[in-house]
Protein backbone atom coordinates (compact mmCIF):
# COMPACT_ATOMS: atom_id res chain seq x y z
CA UNK A 1 0.00 0.00 0.00
CA UNK A 2 1.39 3.54 -1.25
CA UNK A 3 1.73 6.09 2.18
CA UNK A 4 2.75 8.93 0.65
CA UNK A 5 0.04 11.56 -0.53
CA UNK A 6 1.53 15.06 -0.90
CA UNK A 7 -1.60 16.91 -2.76
CA UNK A 8 -2.33 19.54 -0.44
CA UNK A 9 -5.15 21.06 -1.27
CA UNK A 10 -6.78 17.25 -1.24
CA UNK A 11 -5.52 16.98 2.06
CA UNK A 12 -6.84 20.45 3.02
CA UNK A 13 -10.83 19.39 2.05
CA UNK A 14 -10.74 15.94 4.02
CA UNK A 15 -9.75 17.92 7.04
CA UNK A 16 -12.84 20.08 6.00
CA UNK A 17 -15.04 16.78 6.11
CA UNK A 18 -13.39 15.22 9.21
CA UNK A 19 -14.19 18.65 11.53
CA UNK A 20 -17.19 18.56 10.50
CA UNK A 21 -17.82 14.94 11.87
CA UNK A 22 -16.38 15.92 15.03
CA UNK A 23 -18.85 18.62 15.61
CA UNK A 24 -21.11 15.16 15.85
CA UNK A 25 -18.15 12.92 17.36
CA UNK A 26 -14.63 13.24 18.47
CA UNK A 27 -11.67 12.75 15.81
CA UNK A 28 -8.20 12.02 17.29
CA UNK A 29 -4.87 11.36 16.20
CA UNK A 30 -3.16 7.92 16.96
CA UNK A 31 0.40 9.08 16.56
CA UNK A 32 2.09 12.55 16.87
CA UNK A 33 2.03 14.63 13.71
CA UNK A 34 4.84 16.57 12.90
CA UNK A 35 6.21 19.34 10.48
CA UNK A 36 8.94 18.32 7.59
CA UNK A 37 11.12 20.19 10.03
CA UNK A 38 10.66 17.79 12.73
CA UNK A 39 8.33 20.17 14.67
CA UNK A 40 5.59 18.90 16.49
CA UNK A 41 1.80 20.22 15.41
CA UNK A 42 0.06 17.72 17.48
CA UNK A 43 0.63 15.22 19.86
CA UNK A 44 -0.75 11.54 19.47
CA UNK A 45 -4.48 11.59 21.04
CA UNK A 46 -4.95 15.37 20.53
CA UNK A 47 -8.10 16.10 18.43
CA UNK A 48 -8.49 16.73 15.17
CA UNK A 49 -10.11 20.21 15.52
CA UNK A 50 -10.59 23.21 13.17
CA UNK A 51 -7.59 24.88 15.28
CA UNK A 52 -5.40 22.05 13.98
CA UNK A 53 -6.45 22.48 10.59
CA UNK A 54 -5.89 26.02 10.59
CA UNK A 55 -2.33 24.96 12.07
CA UNK A 56 -1.91 22.89 8.28
CA UNK A 57 -3.31 25.28 6.02
CA UNK A 58 -0.32 27.71 7.15
CA UNK A 59 2.29 24.87 5.84
CA UNK A 60 3.39 24.70 2.37
CA UNK A 61 3.76 20.50 2.63
CA UNK A 62 1.18 19.68 5.38
CA UNK A 63 2.08 15.79 6.79
CA UNK A 64 -0.04 13.31 5.09
CA UNK A 65 -2.43 12.31 8.35
CA UNK A 66 -4.76 10.28 7.00
CA UNK A 67 -3.51 6.67 7.91
CA UNK A 68 -3.17 8.79 11.77
CA UNK A 69 -6.72 8.93 12.46
CA UNK A 70 -8.98 8.15 14.95
CA UNK A 71 -13.54 8.46 14.90
CA UNK A 72 -15.11 8.08 17.60
CA UNK A 73 -18.26 5.86 16.26
CA UNK A 74 -16.64 4.94 13.05
CA UNK A 75 -18.36 1.81 11.38
CA UNK A 76 -17.39 -1.85 11.55
CA UNK A 77 -18.65 -4.79 10.04
CA UNK A 78 -21.43 -5.42 11.82
CA UNK A 79 -22.67 -1.98 11.17
CA UNK A 80 -21.82 -2.00 7.69
CA UNK A 81 -23.91 -5.28 7.16
CA UNK A 82 -26.85 -4.24 9.10
CA UNK A 83 -27.20 -1.04 6.81
CA UNK A 84 -26.93 -3.19 3.50
CA UNK A 85 -29.27 -5.58 5.25
CA UNK A 86 -31.28 -2.44 5.72
CA UNK A 87 -31.10 -1.72 2.63
CA UNK A 88 -32.47 -4.56 0.70
CA UNK A 89 -34.65 -6.41 3.51
CA UNK A 90 -37.10 -3.57 3.68
CA UNK A 91 -37.49 -2.42 0.39
CA UNK A 92 -40.06 -5.17 -0.96
CA UNK A 93 -38.78 -4.60 -4.51
CA UNK A 94 -35.29 -4.88 -3.75
CA UNK A 95 -36.02 -8.03 -1.47
CA UNK A 96 -37.82 -9.85 -4.30
CA UNK A 97 -34.90 -9.51 -6.53
CA UNK A 98 -32.15 -10.57 -3.73
CA UNK A 99 -34.87 -13.62 -2.43
CA UNK A 100 -34.11 -14.96 -6.07
CA UNK A 101 -30.14 -14.47 -6.32
CA UNK A 102 -28.84 -12.52 -3.32
CA UNK A 103 -26.57 -14.76 -0.79
CA UNK A 104 -25.67 -12.78 2.48
CA UNK A 105 -22.78 -15.43 3.42
CA UNK A 106 -20.76 -13.96 0.27
CA UNK A 107 -21.63 -10.28 1.61
CA UNK A 108 -20.44 -11.20 5.14
CA UNK A 109 -17.45 -12.50 3.77
CA UNK A 110 -16.70 -9.29 1.88
CA UNK A 111 -17.45 -6.69 4.11
CA UNK A 112 -14.81 -8.63 6.66
CA UNK A 113 -12.13 -8.74 4.32
CA UNK A 114 -12.82 -4.25 3.75
CA UNK A 115 -12.91 -4.37 7.56
CA UNK A 116 -9.74 -4.15 8.65
CA UNK A 117 -8.57 -0.88 5.91
CA UNK A 118 -9.39 1.61 8.77
CA UNK A 119 -8.75 4.39 6.69
CA UNK A 120 -10.98 3.48 3.73
CA UNK A 121 -14.00 2.63 6.84
CA UNK A 122 -13.05 6.36 7.94
CA UNK A 123 -14.33 7.37 4.78
CA UNK A 124 -17.24 4.98 4.45
CA UNK A 125 -18.05 6.64 7.98
CA UNK A 126 -18.13 9.87 6.50
CA UNK A 127 -20.03 9.43 3.64
CA UNK A 128 -22.51 7.53 6.16
CA UNK A 129 -22.66 10.88 8.32
CA UNK A 130 -22.15 13.89 5.63
CA UNK A 131 -23.78 12.48 3.04
CA UNK A 132 -25.88 9.51 3.68
CA UNK A 133 -27.64 9.47 0.23
CA UNK A 134 -24.19 9.04 -1.27
CA UNK A 135 -23.43 6.11 0.91
CA UNK A 136 -27.08 4.45 0.67
CA UNK A 137 -25.57 4.44 -3.05
CA UNK A 138 -22.35 2.99 -2.35
CA UNK A 139 -24.51 0.02 -0.56
CA UNK A 140 -26.86 -0.68 -3.22
CA UNK A 141 -24.24 -0.64 -5.73
CA UNK A 142 -22.17 -3.39 -3.94
CA UNK A 143 -24.99 -5.27 -3.12
CA UNK A 144 -26.26 -5.49 -6.80
CA UNK A 145 -23.05 -5.75 -8.17
CA UNK A 146 -21.38 -8.39 -6.58
CA UNK A 147 -25.16 -10.09 -7.36
CA UNK A 148 -24.28 -9.64 -11.01
CA UNK A 149 -20.77 -10.78 -11.09
CA UNK A 150 -21.81 -13.82 -9.48
CA UNK A 151 -25.20 -14.44 -11.95
CA UNK A 152 -22.15 -13.83 -14.75
CA UNK A 153 -20.43 -16.56 -13.42
CA UNK A 154 -17.10 -13.98 -13.39
CA UNK A 155 -14.03 -14.53 -11.85
CA UNK A 156 -14.57 -15.09 -7.79
CA UNK A 157 -12.33 -12.01 -7.28
CA UNK A 158 -14.64 -10.15 -9.55
CA UNK A 159 -17.12 -9.99 -7.50
CA UNK A 160 -15.61 -9.17 -4.40
CA UNK A 161 -13.66 -6.63 -6.53
CA UNK A 162 -17.02 -5.06 -7.77
CA UNK A 163 -18.33 -5.12 -4.43
CA UNK A 164 -15.17 -2.90 -2.99
CA UNK A 165 -15.57 -0.50 -5.56
CA UNK A 166 -19.44 -0.41 -5.14
CA UNK A 167 -18.45 1.02 -1.84
CA UNK A 168 -15.00 2.93 -2.99
CA UNK A 169 -16.24 4.86 -6.34
CA UNK A 170 -17.58 8.10 -4.90
CA UNK A 171 -15.30 8.39 -2.34
CA UNK A 172 -13.91 11.49 -3.80
CA UNK A 173 -17.10 13.53 -3.24
CA UNK A 174 -15.56 14.08 0.18
CA UNK A 175 -13.45 16.80 -1.53
CA UNK A 176 -16.04 18.45 -2.25
CA UNK A 177 -18.86 21.44 -1.21
CA UNK A 178 -21.75 19.87 0.44
CA UNK A 179 -24.55 21.55 -1.72
CA UNK A 180 -28.06 21.42 -0.62
CA UNK A 181 -30.04 18.71 -1.93
CA UNK A 182 -32.24 20.96 -4.18
CA UNK A 183 -29.27 23.11 -5.47
CA UNK A 184 -29.16 23.16 -9.15
CA UNK A 185 -25.52 23.46 -10.00
CA UNK A 186 -23.88 25.74 -12.30
CA UNK A 187 -21.85 25.09 -15.31
CA UNK A 188 -18.49 26.30 -13.04
CA UNK A 189 -19.85 23.89 -10.13
CA UNK A 190 -20.68 20.86 -12.72
CA UNK A 191 -17.20 20.82 -13.58
CA UNK A 192 -15.69 20.92 -10.44
CA UNK A 193 -18.28 17.95 -9.50
CA UNK A 194 -17.10 16.10 -12.67
CA UNK A 195 -13.44 15.86 -10.68
CA UNK A 196 -14.61 13.64 -7.82
CA UNK A 197 -13.72 10.98 -9.71
CA UNK A 198 -10.42 11.71 -9.95
CA UNK A 199 -10.43 12.35 -6.44
CA UNK A 200 -11.31 9.23 -5.18
CA UNK A 201 -9.09 7.86 -7.56
CA UNK A 202 -5.94 9.78 -5.86
CA UNK A 203 -7.47 8.98 -2.66
CA UNK A 204 -7.95 5.19 -2.57
CA UNK A 205 -4.52 4.26 -4.32
CA UNK A 206 -3.05 5.63 -0.71
CA UNK A 207 -5.07 4.05 1.74
CA UNK A 208 -6.23 1.06 0.10
CA UNK A 209 -4.72 -2.40 -1.81
CA UNK A 210 -6.68 -1.55 -5.00
CA UNK A 211 -4.91 -2.44 -8.10
CA UNK A 212 -3.94 0.54 -10.94
CA UNK A 213 -6.78 -1.24 -13.32
CA UNK A 214 -9.48 -1.01 -10.01
CA UNK A 215 -7.98 2.48 -9.60
CA UNK A 216 -8.73 3.37 -13.09
CA UNK A 217 -12.21 1.72 -13.12
CA UNK A 218 -12.72 4.52 -10.45
CA UNK A 219 -12.12 7.34 -12.74
CA UNK A 220 -14.06 5.60 -15.21
CA UNK A 221 -17.47 5.28 -13.32
CA UNK A 222 -18.44 8.00 -14.97
CA UNK A 223 -17.77 7.32 -18.73
CA UNK A 224 -20.43 6.27 -21.10
CA UNK A 225 -20.19 3.66 -24.01
CA UNK A 226 -21.14 6.45 -26.49
CA UNK A 227 -18.65 9.04 -25.07
CA UNK A 228 -20.92 10.99 -23.39
CA UNK A 229 -19.22 10.67 -20.18
CA UNK A 230 -16.61 12.76 -18.01
CA UNK A 231 -13.69 12.94 -17.48
CA UNK A 232 -11.77 11.97 -20.90
CA UNK A 233 -14.94 10.78 -22.58
CA UNK A 234 -14.00 7.81 -23.09
CA UNK A 235 -15.38 5.06 -25.71
CA UNK A 236 -16.97 1.61 -25.98
CA UNK A 237 -13.91 -0.89 -25.30
CA UNK A 238 -11.58 2.29 -24.02
CA UNK A 239 -14.04 1.67 -20.59
CA UNK A 240 -12.56 -0.88 -18.69
CA UNK A 241 -15.04 -3.65 -18.03
CA UNK A 242 -15.12 -2.40 -13.80
CA UNK A 243 -15.34 1.15 -15.16
CA UNK A 244 -18.52 0.03 -17.61
CA UNK A 245 -20.11 -2.17 -14.98
CA UNK A 246 -19.97 0.73 -12.12
CA UNK A 247 -21.33 3.08 -14.68
CA UNK A 248 -24.18 0.92 -15.32
CA UNK A 249 -24.89 0.02 -11.95
CA UNK A 250 -24.73 3.38 -10.96
CA UNK A 251 -27.07 4.04 -13.41
CA UNK A 252 -29.94 1.67 -12.19
CA UNK A 253 -29.76 3.19 -8.74
CA UNK A 254 -30.68 6.28 -10.24
CA UNK A 255 -33.45 5.22 -12.25
CA UNK A 256 -34.46 2.69 -9.69
CA UNK A 257 -34.38 6.31 -7.19
CA UNK A 258 -35.49 8.69 -9.10
CA UNK A 259 -38.38 6.81 -11.21
CA UNK A 260 -39.61 4.36 -9.42
CA UNK A 261 -39.73 5.52 -6.16
CA UNK A 262 -37.67 3.64 -4.23
CA UNK A 263 -40.27 0.32 -3.19
CA UNK A 264 -43.28 2.32 -4.71
CA UNK A 265 -42.93 0.15 -7.96
CA UNK A 266 -41.34 -3.59 -8.95
CA UNK A 267 -37.55 -3.46 -9.52
CA UNK A 268 -38.91 -5.37 -13.02
CA UNK A 269 -40.40 -2.19 -13.68
CA UNK A 270 -36.75 -0.86 -14.30
CA UNK A 271 -36.70 -3.63 -17.37
CA UNK A 272 -38.47 -0.63 -19.88
CA UNK A 273 -35.79 2.22 -18.68
CA UNK A 274 -32.87 -0.02 -19.50
CA UNK A 275 -33.73 -1.14 -22.65
CA UNK A 276 -34.22 2.40 -23.76
CA UNK A 277 -30.79 3.23 -22.43
CA UNK A 278 -29.48 0.03 -23.39
CA UNK A 279 -27.58 0.83 -26.75
CA UNK A 280 -25.97 3.86 -26.17
CA UNK A 281 -25.19 3.45 -22.48
CA UNK A 282 -25.79 -0.14 -20.73
CA UNK A 283 -24.53 -2.64 -23.38
CA UNK A 284 -24.52 -6.56 -22.12
CA UNK A 285 -25.02 -5.33 -18.52
CA UNK A 286 -28.32 -3.72 -19.41
CA UNK A 287 -29.22 -7.19 -21.36
CA UNK A 288 -28.41 -9.30 -18.65
CA UNK A 289 -30.06 -7.67 -15.63
CA UNK A 290 -33.02 -7.48 -18.00
CA UNK A 291 -32.80 -11.42 -18.65
CA UNK A 292 -32.76 -12.01 -14.27
CA UNK A 293 -35.25 -9.38 -14.11
CA UNK A 294 -38.38 -11.22 -16.27
CA UNK A 295 -38.12 -13.61 -14.00
CA UNK A 296 -39.58 -11.97 -11.13
CA UNK A 297 -43.66 -11.29 -10.78
CA UNK A 298 -45.48 -9.45 -12.57
CA UNK A 299 -45.85 -6.05 -11.44
CA UNK A 300 -49.21 -4.53 -9.91
CA UNK A 301 -50.24 -1.95 -8.39
CA UNK A 302 -50.69 1.46 -9.29
CA UNK A 303 -49.67 5.51 -8.52
CA UNK A 304 -52.87 7.23 -10.02
CA UNK A 305 -56.49 6.79 -8.58
CA UNK A 306 -59.39 6.30 -11.43
CA UNK A 307 -60.45 9.73 -10.62
CA UNK A 308 -57.81 11.29 -11.26
CA UNK A 309 -56.49 9.92 -14.42
CA UNK A 310 -58.30 12.03 -16.85
CA UNK A 311 -55.72 14.69 -14.88
CA UNK A 312 -52.83 12.49 -15.15
CA UNK A 313 -53.54 11.47 -19.33
CA UNK A 314 -53.44 15.42 -20.08
CA UNK A 315 -50.36 15.93 -18.37
CA UNK A 316 -48.54 12.90 -20.20
CA UNK A 317 -50.05 14.47 -23.54
CA UNK A 318 -48.20 18.06 -22.36
CA UNK A 319 -45.41 16.41 -21.43
CA UNK A 320 -45.50 14.34 -24.93
CA UNK A 321 -45.64 17.72 -26.77
CA UNK A 322 -42.87 19.75 -24.40
CA UNK A 323 -40.40 16.17 -25.53
CA UNK A 324 -41.29 16.66 -29.64
CA UNK A 325 -40.84 20.36 -29.40
CA UNK A 326 -36.97 19.64 -27.59
CA UNK A 327 -36.32 16.92 -29.97
CA UNK A 328 -36.77 19.24 -33.25
CA UNK A 329 -34.63 21.66 -31.70
CA UNK A 330 -31.72 19.51 -30.81
CA UNK A 331 -32.02 17.80 -33.92
CA UNK A 332 -31.66 20.97 -35.94
CA UNK A 333 -28.44 21.74 -33.34
CA UNK A 334 -27.29 18.22 -34.67
CA UNK A 335 -27.53 19.09 -38.30
CA UNK A 336 -26.85 22.43 -38.54
CA UNK A 337 -23.14 21.76 -36.68
CA UNK A 338 -22.47 18.69 -39.33
CA UNK A 339 -20.33 15.92 -38.46
CA UNK A 340 -16.93 17.86 -40.27
CA UNK A 341 -16.22 19.80 -37.47
CA UNK A 342 -13.50 17.62 -35.96
CA UNK A 343 -14.31 18.54 -32.19
CA UNK A 344 -14.73 15.63 -30.15
CA UNK A 345 -16.41 17.83 -27.45
CA UNK A 346 -19.19 18.26 -30.22
CA UNK A 347 -19.30 14.33 -31.27
CA UNK A 348 -20.13 13.92 -27.54
CA UNK A 349 -23.02 16.29 -28.06
CA UNK A 350 -24.14 14.89 -31.16
CA UNK A 351 -24.01 11.20 -29.44
CA UNK A 352 -25.94 12.45 -26.54
CA UNK A 353 -28.84 13.78 -29.40
CA UNK A 354 -28.30 10.34 -30.97
CA UNK A 355 -28.99 8.94 -27.38
CA UNK A 356 -32.11 10.79 -26.80
CA UNK A 357 -33.75 9.88 -30.21
CA UNK A 358 -32.50 6.44 -29.68
CA UNK A 359 -34.42 6.10 -26.06
CA UNK A 360 -37.46 7.25 -27.39
CA UNK A 361 -37.50 4.60 -30.39
CA UNK A 362 -36.41 1.96 -27.69
CA UNK A 363 -39.24 3.11 -25.43
CA UNK A 364 -41.90 1.92 -28.30
CA UNK A 365 -44.82 4.04 -27.11
CA UNK A 366 -43.79 7.22 -27.10
CA UNK A 367 -44.99 8.65 -30.41
CA UNK A 368 -48.37 10.20 -31.84
CA UNK A 369 -49.69 6.32 -32.77
CA UNK A 370 -49.72 6.00 -28.83
CA UNK A 371 -51.02 9.48 -27.91
CA UNK A 372 -54.12 8.57 -30.53
CA UNK A 373 -54.13 5.28 -28.22
CA UNK A 374 -54.39 7.47 -24.90
CA UNK A 375 -57.67 9.29 -26.42
CA UNK A 376 -58.99 5.96 -26.36
CA UNK A 377 -57.97 4.99 -23.19
CA UNK A 378 -59.60 8.35 -21.66
CA UNK A 379 -62.66 8.21 -23.74
CA UNK A 380 -64.04 4.62 -22.82
CA UNK A 381 -62.18 4.81 -18.86
CA UNK A 382 -60.24 1.53 -20.07
CA UNK A 383 -59.15 1.29 -16.41
CA UNK A 384 -57.01 -1.93 -17.48
CA UNK A 385 -54.81 0.32 -19.77
CA UNK A 386 -54.01 2.76 -16.72
CA UNK A 387 -50.73 1.53 -15.59
CA UNK A 388 -48.97 1.01 -19.04
CA UNK A 389 -49.95 5.12 -18.47
CA UNK A 390 -48.24 5.67 -15.58
CA UNK A 391 -45.19 3.81 -17.58
CA UNK A 392 -45.03 6.23 -19.95
CA UNK A 393 -44.89 8.89 -17.94
CA UNK A 394 -42.07 7.60 -16.05
CA UNK A 395 -40.21 6.83 -19.52
CA UNK A 396 -40.97 10.57 -20.64
CA UNK A 397 -39.53 11.81 -16.99
CA UNK A 398 -36.24 9.15 -18.16
CA UNK A 399 -36.55 11.04 -21.77
CA UNK A 400 -36.77 14.69 -20.37
CA UNK A 401 -33.84 14.40 -17.32
CA UNK A 402 -31.57 13.51 -20.54
CA UNK A 403 -32.66 16.76 -22.60
CA UNK A 404 -31.42 18.72 -19.20
CA UNK A 405 -28.67 16.80 -19.15
CA UNK A 406 -27.81 17.71 -22.83
CA UNK A 407 -28.40 21.08 -21.94
CA UNK A 408 -25.75 21.16 -18.93
CA UNK A 409 -23.54 19.94 -21.51
CA UNK A 410 -24.15 22.28 -23.75
CA UNK A 411 -23.88 25.42 -21.39
CA UNK A 412 -20.53 23.22 -20.13
CA UNK A 413 -19.01 23.45 -23.81
CA UNK A 414 -19.78 26.94 -24.04
CA UNK A 415 -17.59 27.54 -20.66
CA UNK A 416 -14.38 26.70 -22.75
CA UNK A 417 -12.42 27.76 -26.11
CA UNK A 418 -15.07 26.67 -29.13
CA UNK A 419 -14.90 28.09 -32.56
CA UNK A 420 -17.18 30.99 -33.02
CA UNK A 421 -19.46 28.83 -35.75
CA UNK A 422 -20.55 26.35 -33.91
CA UNK A 423 -20.45 28.01 -30.71
CA UNK A 424 -23.04 30.08 -31.93
CA UNK A 425 -25.17 27.61 -33.31
CA UNK A 426 -25.02 25.63 -30.30
CA UNK A 427 -25.85 28.95 -28.24
CA UNK A 428 -28.54 29.42 -30.66
CA UNK A 429 -29.83 25.81 -30.16
CA UNK A 430 -29.87 26.61 -26.54
CA UNK A 431 -31.60 29.61 -26.42
CA UNK A 432 -33.98 27.67 -28.55
CA UNK A 433 -34.67 25.26 -25.66
CA UNK A 434 -34.53 27.66 -23.11
CA UNK A 435 -37.76 28.84 -24.20
CA UNK A 436 -39.50 25.78 -24.54
CA UNK A 437 -41.33 25.39 -20.92
CA UNK A 438 -41.58 22.47 -18.97
CA UNK A 439 -45.23 21.79 -18.08
CA UNK A 440 -46.39 22.17 -14.37
CA UNK A 441 -48.15 19.08 -12.89
CA UNK A 442 -51.56 19.87 -11.56
CA UNK A 443 -52.16 21.18 -8.25
CA UNK A 444 -54.82 17.53 -7.87
CA UNK A 445 -51.91 15.82 -8.37
CA UNK A 446 -49.06 16.66 -7.09
CA UNK A 447 -49.48 14.76 -3.35
CA UNK A 448 -48.67 11.38 -5.74
CA UNK A 449 -45.09 10.39 -5.69
CA UNK A 450 -45.57 9.56 -9.50
CA UNK A 451 -45.78 13.66 -9.74
CA UNK A 452 -42.71 14.22 -7.86
CA UNK A 453 -40.18 11.88 -9.75
CA UNK A 454 -38.00 14.19 -12.00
Amino acid sequence: MRAEYDNREELLRFGERLVQYGEMNSVSLTSDLYRLDGVVLAHKGAAFDRDLLVKLTEIDNPPNYIQSLQLMGALDAAQVLKDMEQLVITDKALSAFDGLYGDWSFVKEYIARIADLHAFVHCLTLLKALLPQVYEQALFVAWLGSILMRKMKRAANDAFNIFFLGLAHDVGLLFLPIAPPEHVLLASERQRQQKHTMLGASLLKHITPLTDDLIEAVTEHHENLDGTGYPAGKVGSMISRFGQCLGFLDAVHAIYRKRLSAGERAFNDLIAMIRMNGHSRFGILGKRLIEWLQVLPEPDGRAVPNDLMPAFIQSVREKNDFIGACVDVISDIASGVGYRHGDNRVFALQNAIIHINIAITQSGIINEAYIRWLDQVESASLEHAYREVEDVFLMMQEVIYHIYQLKHQMAFYLTESVGEAVGNHIQSGLDRLADITLPEMPSSLEHLWIAKVR
